[in-house]
């Protein structure tokens, strides 16, 4: 047991120090993620306004408006939702609001354009791409390790535990050593939470197998269309064509929609039901040119694959329960609080054999 701490000890102390800056980074943007609709409210008073209830026929329009305002660069439409009142576009570089009202263009930017838009690069991506979003993947996992670790060096002294140790009186060494170990003994769920489920999110295919496998389920069949045979571009969805996907899955809303590409033969709806976790939900619904109408619902697929697809809002915190999204958004702070109270508990101890030693110069002088 002994050799156990020393590991867990050695390994909590240099690979947190290795990996504090990065953790930090990601923890300070994650919690800013979590709010990133607030910030947009508080940014563009037109995302505030109050709407009527939206009908097909005006989502038609503003689909077409987009398209009329950036054509091939569109590459999805995500429709008003609640907190956010307008027609929020993806482009093939950067993003849009259109207004729901007049779908007049309220801002368009590029990736590092706009302050969350550099938080969602820096905390995916880690600004360095694909390369970058691994290397998130993996301080994830040894996150994990680390909350691990953590737990092996606090359990000899769990009787000394202390809620008043949460908050440091001072700065001294050994109370930010209890504030480090209790806040995060006592955060280490959520922490081991929104780790695994953010790096579940960057390997999704090994986290698909992994639960997929633990709840004895096999991976669902692709539920994607076969294309009709046609060289011809499908004109933009109109108002039919959005009234189909309304009445296909009954209380749905639908919260995306994917323009048709060269050669596509249907559009491509993403809905969210209410039996779905995910903000954005995980239903699909396709309407080809002859109108035929094909779904997929994420409310019938089995459990293993509803796990994979709780990953991002358990992540992220956006789910529908304000309780859960302000935990989420505390276990990012702690994640910071955590990464920079290590280092400056280690720093100290490296720090204090020099001061004394300058200390007791300064007296013999």
């Amino acid at each position: 047991m002994r050799a156990l701490r020393r590991v867990s000890r050695w390994v909590h102390v240099y690979a947190g120090l290795a990996l504090s800056l990065l953790m930090f980074v990601l923890a300070v943007t994650g919690a800013a993620l979590v709010y990133k609709e607030a910030y947009w409210r508080w940014a563009y008073p037109e995302l505030r306004v109050t709407l009527p209830q939206l009908d097909a026929k005006q989502h038609a329009e503003a689909i077409a408006a987009a398209q009329q305002q950036f054509g091939a660069e569109l590459r999805s439409v995500k429709l008003p939702e609640p907190g956010v009142n307008a027609y929020h576009l993806y482009l093939q570089e950067g993003e849009a609001f259109l207004s729901a009202i007049d779908h007049s263009l309220i801002d368009r930017w590029h990736p590092h354009d706009r302050v969350m838009a550099l938080f969602f690069d820096v905390h995916a991506h880690l600004m360095a791409g694909d390369a970058g979003e691994r290397v998130g993947g993996v301080i994830g996992l040894l996150g994990v390790l680390m909350c691990v670790t953590g737990l092996i060096l606090w359990w000899p002294t769990r009787r000394q535990f202390s809620l008043r140790n949460l908050v440091p009186r001072n700065f001294a060494r050994r109370t930010l050593i209890l504030w480090h170990r209790d806040l995060g003994t006592i955060a280490t769920p959520v922490l081991v939470l929104l780790l695994l489920s953010g790096s579940g999110l960057v390997f999704y295919t090994t986290a698909q197998r992994l639960l997929n496998g633990a709840f004895g389920d096999p991976v669902p069949a692709a539920s994607t269309p076969e294309p009709l045979a046609t060289s011809a571009r499908l004109p933009l969805a109109d108002s039919a064509v959005i009234a189909r996907v309304e009445a296909a899955l009954p209380g749905a809303r639908v919260v995306f929609y994917y323009p048709p590409r060269e050669g596509t033969s249907f559009h491509e709806f993403r809905v969210k039901q209410t039996c779905e976790l995910h903000p954005n939900g995980r239903s699909y619904v396709y309407v080809d040119g002859r109108g035929h109408v094909t779904t997929a619902d994420a409310c019938a697929l089995p459990p293993g694959e509803k796990a994979v697809h709780a990953m991002y809002p358990l992540h992220a915190g956006k789910t529908e329960s304000a309780l859960y999204k302000f935990v989420a958004f505390l276990g990012a702070v702690v994640l910071a609080i955590l990464s920079a109270s290590g280092v400056v508990t280690y720093l100290k101890k490296i720090l204090r054999p020099a001061v004394q030693k300058q200390s007791r110069a300064s007296v013999s002088a």
